[in-house]
C-alpha cells in the first residue's frame, strides 16, 4: 500500500502542538492584530479605498478584543510570580522581578476592566483613564524587565571574567579535564547571554507600543504595528521551541 505524506514548510503536528497552547494562539492573534494595524496605516498612506481600510481596521479591533479572553487569568498568574520573586536572594533581581510582575498584574486588571466595557458586559465611564493607567503599568513592567536584563547581563560578564581567570589557572595545573570544564562553561554562558539579550531586545521594541499610546513617544502607527509584529514573532518563536524542543 502506498503511503501519502503531507509535505509542508512547517510540520503539521508541530503547528498543531503550538496552536494547542493558549500562549501559541494568543501570540498568533497578536501578530495578526499588529500586522493589521500596520496595514491600515500603509493603506491610508497609499490612498486606498475606504472599504479596504475599514476591513483591516475591523479585523484589528476584533482581534484586539478577542485575544483578551486568553489572558483572563493573567492578573493572578503575574501576582503569584511577583510573590515568588520576593524569595530571590539577589536584592536587585528581587526588586526588578517583583516590580515587573506586580506591574503586569495591575496592567492585566486594567485591561480586563476595559474589555468588560468593550464587550458590553459592564459600562465603564472612565475607560479611557483606565486604559491609560494600564499602559503606564505596562511601561513600568517593561522598564523593570529592561533593568533586570541589563543587570543580569552585567552579572554574566563579571562571572565570565572571574571564571576565565580560574580556568586559566586550572588548565595550567590540571590540563585537559579543566579545559573541557572551561569549554562547557562557555557553552552555558553563551546560552544564558543569548537569552538575556533576546529578552532585552524584545522589551526594548515592545515598550514602543505603550509609550506611543500614552503620547510619550512620537511615532506613527506603522512603527507601532511593526513593533507589535516583531515582538509577537519573537514570543511565538520562544513558545514554538518550548512545545517543539526538537
Amino acid at each position: 500500500m502506498t503511503k501519502f505524506a503531507l509535505t509542508t514548510p512547517v510540520p503539521l503536528d508541530h503547528l498543531l502542538k503550538f496552536l494547542a497552547t493558549t500562549q501559541g494562539r494568543e501570540k498568533t492573534y497578536r501578530g495578526v492584530q499588529y500586522f493589521a494595524r500596520f496595514w491600515v496605516w500603509y493603506l491610508i498612506r497609499q490612498g486606498a479605498a475606504k472599504e479596504s481600510i475599514q476591513k483591516w481596521d475591523d479585523l484589528k479591533k476584533s482581534l484586539g478584543v478577542g485575544r483578551k479572553l486568553f489572558r483572563l487569568a493573567k492578573p493572578l498568574e503575574a501576582g503569584q510570580s511577583a510573590i515568588r520573586a520576593l524569595e530571590n536572594s539577589d536584592e536587585v533581581l528581587r526588586f526588578t522581578q517583583a516590580g515587573r510582575n506586580a506591574a503586569y498584574s495591575a496592567y492585566y486588571v486594567c485591561e480586563m476592566l476595559v474589555w468588560l466595557h468593550q464587550v458590553g458586559f459592564r459600562k465603564v465611564t472612565n475607560q479611557k483613564q483606565i486604559g491609560d493607567m494600564g499602559h503606564k503599568f505596562w511601561t513600568a513592567a517593561l522598564s523593570f524587565s529592561i533593568v533586570s536584563s541589563l543587570y543580569s547581563l552585567r552579572r554574566v560578564i563579571l562571572h565570565e571574567e572571574l571564571l576565565e581567570r580560574r580556568n586559566r589557572a586550572a588548565i595550567a595545573g590540571q590540563g585537559k579535564d579543566a579545559a573541557i570544564q572551561g569549554a562547557d562553561y562557555k557553552v552555558e554562558k553563551k546560552t544564558l547571554e543569548n537569552t538575556v539579550v533576546r529578552q532585552l531586545v524584545l522589551d526594548g521594541i515592545d515598550i514602543i507600543i505603550p509609550l506611543s499610546s500614552l503620547g510619550w513617544l512620537n511615532v506613527d502607527e506603522g512603527v507601532v504595528g511593526l513593533a507589535g509584529v516583531i515582538t509577537s514573532l519573537m514570543a511565538a518563536q520562544s513558545q514554538w521551541k518550548k512545545v517543539n524542543p526538537k
